[in-house]
């Protein structure tokens, strides 16, 4: 199977580069650059929407973010995208049944410990033919690593929380479970752009002193350099005709009424 090429324009990889720093960027600009060519039909909820960073980066407007952050939703009302924001889980969140056409979920699932709940609300939510669009890690991710040991990658997956590093087969199988039919499946991120990511990482893990030893190099890095970067960076292709470090996956509810 053959993928398009997966590009990111140069402004949106700077932006991401100041803000998030060149590991966190990538993996990030991979997203915007899939989510970006899917179509989204209002009302949209954000489920897990954090800051809101990745989502404004893809859409406009959203009529609401959910996130049991509280913190995070504060930087996510600075956006000025969402119409409301939701301070709690999403089974929680009383959101009305068939109310909403598109949930947005942007690397958040493979972190929710029993994720068979969260699925059910998305089903009981979305309108009849509405979609739930996804990304998230794949179950090659600890395999593409910077040490390919599975000690490491055990580590690095505790480091990062991740619990549902799933196959399509396994995604296919527990979001029929609920009612929903994968429709599209796209990986990103080839092994060379993981094993690139997590080297970066680990570099950002150096502490001397109590500092990030990367992070107080990368402040002071000129514009002018993250505009070159920048301009590097979007020439790269984020897609992958394997299975990728990470996919995306748009699954839509199926009307039993047709």
């Amino acid at each position: 199977m053959t993928s398009p090429p997966l590009h990111l324009d140069t402004e949106t990889f700077r932006k991401l580069l100041q803000l998030q720093g060149p590991s966190l960027g990538l993996w990030r600009a991979a997203e915007i650059a899939v989510l970006r060519q899917q179509k989204y039909d209002r009302p949209i909820l954000d489920l897990g929407c954090g800051d809101g960073l990745v989502t404004s980066m893809v859409l406009p407007q959203v009529e609401i973010g959910i996130d049991p952050n509280e913190s995070a939703l504060i930087q996510a009302e600075s956006r000025k995208i969402y119409d409301r924001l939701i301070p709690l889980p999403l089974e929680k969140a009383n959101i009305p049944d068939a109310s909403i056409s598109t949930i947005i979920s942007n690397s958040v699932l493979e972190h929710i410990p029993e994720l068979d709940i969260i699925l059910q609300t998305v089903a009981r939510i979305l309108k009849p033919g509405g979609k739930l669009i996804l990304t998230t890690p794949t179950e090659a991710f600890s395999q593409w690593l910077t040490l390919p040991i599975k000690p490491y990658s055990n580590w690095r997956n505790r480091q990062l929380e991740h619990l549902n590093l799933w196959s399509v087969e396994t995604w296919t199988e527990q979001l029929e479970k609920v009612g929903l039919k994968v429709e599209i499946v796209q990986p990103i991120l080839n092994r060379e752009l993981v094993s690139i990511w997590d080297s970066l990482e680990l570099l950002q893990q150096i502490w001397i002193a109590k500092k990030r030893v990367f992070g107080v190099i990368w402040r002071r890095i000129p514009l002018s350099t993250i505009d070159k970067m920048a301009e590097w960076f979007s020439q790269l292709d984020l897609s992958t005709s394997t299975t990728g470090g990470g996919r995306l996956i748009v699954a839509r509810k199926i009307d039993i009424n047709l």
